[in-house]
């Protein structure tokens, strides 16, 4: 096992997403049992190039994507990506902005060695520098204790979701 003080977190860059992308078929696949699409499928090519402008944007996109180089220098082991979400300021949350993670996802090769909990603290820490107070996600049964160890909680109230036919 690779100690974690060997690991380094980094902002991702210009040429990171199409391993942002693998890793989030990767996660999806493991999650929800989903065929991770061919290279040249719209919406994995949308994908990738909503992503490489996120990371060409830099702090002006409004998301971050924090990763983690594999070891052997083949792609990434880890990434995860948060995005800020501007609504109403009120008194828990003055400025109204809040935080959204999603995407965090490990290499197969590389789980279970504390990777996601290195990337998830790099997510907090930037959401913190930018005065966010409120930070929300989607937990897999895979990531759910992770997350209540970090400090997250049930929210109050039941979350709901609608799809709309396109």
């Amino acid at each position: 096992m690779t100690g974690i003080d060997e690991v380094r977190v980094r902002r991702a860059v210009p040429g990171d997403e199409e391993e942002i992308q693998r890793l989030r078929h990767q996660m999806a696949a493991a999650v929800f049992g989903t065929t991770p699409p061919a290279a040249d499928e719209p919406n994995h090519v949308a994908a990738v190039k909503k992503v490489r402008g996120w990371l060409e944007a830099g702090d002006e996109a409004g998301t971050a994507c924090f990763v983690i180089d594999a070891a052997d220098g083949n792609g990434l082991a880890t990434a995860g990506i948060g995005a800020i979400d501007e609504r109403l300021p009120n008194q828990r949350n003055p400025s109204g902005r809040s935080g959204y993670i999603y995407g965090i996802c490990t290499d197969e090769r590389y789980r279970r060695r504390g990777y996601s909990r290195l990337v998830m603290q790099a997510l907090i820490d930037w959401y913190t520098a930018l005065g966010i107070p409120r930070i929300e996600l989607h937990a897999s049964e895979f990531g759910e204790s992770l997350y209540l160890d970090l400090g997250f909680v049930d929210p109050v109230g039941r979350a709901l979701t609608r799809w709309s036919a396109l």
